[in-house]
């Protein structure tokens, strides 16, 4: 399991939410998304925490380990560029490392759930791609069980577009792809007043 997470800290972290709520606000709304999601993973998956900036490690340890319930967490330094040399970097770095398959995800993605991760390691066993798209055009969670750069050069990321064009790069790859149902992140107050809502909590759970 490749888990990215950002320091949360005012101004670095969910600049949309922040736009309505303020930077604090946000930042504080994005720890508790990040915690939420590490708390749901199997207990069973390791965790590689790819984490950033570098010279936040002690922090974002800290803050991630009083999240585990108990996981072993391992800390790897994201790599500098976009979005896309990340996370080539950081599937390059879990498949050198002994991993047979991996899954990227990000922090903000609440609804994901063991049986999400049950459902992409099954279908690794005859796809090559397991995708998760996000109701915003984006995805949650992208597995694999070998490193393919190609799904990740000249994306728009940030975009509805990415999905779209990630599963245009699987099929121009000859890549069999296993969509995951389509969920929710949390990217605007609209999101979080949801998600409050749905959980059956005051705006702020």
């Amino acid at each position: 399991m490749l888990l990215f997470v950002k320091h949360p800290q005012p101004g670095k972290v969910k600049t949309r939410l922040a736009a309505t709520l303020g930077p604090e606000r946000a930042a504080a709304i994005y720890r508790t998304l990040g915690e939420a999601v590490l708390g749901g993973l199997p207990m069973e998956d390791k965790v590689w925490v790819m984490f950033d900036p570098p010279e936040r490690q002690a922090e974002i340890a800290e803050w991630m380990r009083g999240a585990s319930g108990g996981r072993e967490l391992r800390f790897v330094a994201q790599a500098p560029g976009d979005l896309g040399t990340r996370l080539i970097h950081a599937f390059a770095t879990a498949f050198a490392g002994g991993c047979e398959v991996a899954a990227a995800i990000g922090s903000d993605c609440v609804e994901l759930s063991p049986a999400h991760f049950a459902e992409a390691w099954q279908a690794l066993a005859s796809h090559d791609v397991v995708l998760g798209p996000a109701v915003d055009g984006g995805y949650y969670l992208l597995a694999l069980r070998a490193p393919h750069p190609e799904l990740f050069r000249d994306i728009a990321w940030s975009t509805d577009a990415v999905c779209r064009e990630t599963l245009a790069r699987a099929a121009a790859a000859g890549l069999r792809v296993h969509l995951l149902p389509t969920l929710r992140d949390v990217d605007t107050e609209e999101d979080w007043r949801k998600l409050s809502i749905e959980r059956g909590a005051a705006p702020g759970f």
